[in-house]
């Protein structure tokens, strides 16, 4: 089970609204919708947070496991001597290592998918990226196909866990926002800054929100909100369908 879905059960069978575990984090209900819409992925931090509320392992919120696999491991472990925990210990980290490299073979075989990025563009994270009318291109990599208008690179770390510096954002070319707190690409015509933001229409602004709850030393947040006018100074330019880590092509 993917986890958003099973993160969504969970809180349905414990009995808790959205804005009540959102509150028991200590974060805002955006991200936590976020989560369970698949939209984004929590830290490990809340992961942990999120595994003991609702007492189960990370491993099964992750649904990498099935909570009576993780009890029989568990048990059959307890019951191992000390030599044979080691030795059992050793033979599931070479198993993983085995996994890995297997892995990796795997997407060595598989065609990656060429993207065209704006070489001279970039979307900022953080306070705003400044950009040029002119721009040339550049070739990176991935293996999935995600059919898009714009291919550009994501600076600075205020869109964080969801978003990476140096990642790949795939635009879909819209002009208006459908779903308050979705992810847009958005033009501040006025000052030549251009953001990835999770973006809500108010009656007077557009408020451009981070998804990264991060303060300083006196409390404040590194990464305030930003309101533009709704005006012709502030332009949708589309939403973020998929962010990407290029892969090397060797």
């Amino acid at each position: 089970m993917e986890f958003s879905k099973r993160l969504k059960e969970l809180r349905k069978e414990n009995g808790y609204t959205q804005k009540s575990i959102s509150e028991m984090l200590g974060i805002k209900q955006p991200p936590y919708q976020r989560w369970e819409s698949g939209k984004s992925m929590p830290t490990a931090a809340n992961l942990e947070l999120l595994a003991k509320t609702f007492n189960v392992s990370v491993s099964y919120l992750l649904g990498e496991t099935d909570v009576k696999d993780s009890y029989e491991i568990v048990e059959i472990m307890e019951q191992l001597n000390k030599p044979r925990q080691k030795e059992t210990i050793n033979f599931a980290k070479n198993k993983l290592i085995e996994q890995n490299e297997e892995n990796k073979i795997i997407q060595l075989h598989n065609s990656l998918i060429a993207y065209e990025v704006e070489e001279e563009q970039s979307l900022s994270a953080g306070r705003g990226e400044a950009y040029t009318d002119e721009y040339g291109k550049e070739i990176v990599y991935w293996d999935k196909y995600v059919k898009h208008d714009r291919a550009v690179v994501i600076k600075g770390n205020s869109m964080e866990p969801a978003y990476h510096y140096g990642q790949i954002a795939l635009i879909r070319y819209q002009s208006c926002v459908d779903i308050d707190g979705d992810i847009y690409a958005v033009d501040d015509v006025d000052r030549g800054l251009a953001y990835i933001k999770a973006v809500y229409v108010e009656e007077d602004y557009i408020r451009l929100v981070s998804l990264n709850d991060d303060i300083d030393f006196e409390g404040s947040r590194l990464f305030p909100d930003i309101l533009l006018p709704r005006d012709e100074n502030t332009r949708i330019i589309g939403k973020v369908i998929e962010a990407f880590t290029p892969i090397e092509k060797v």
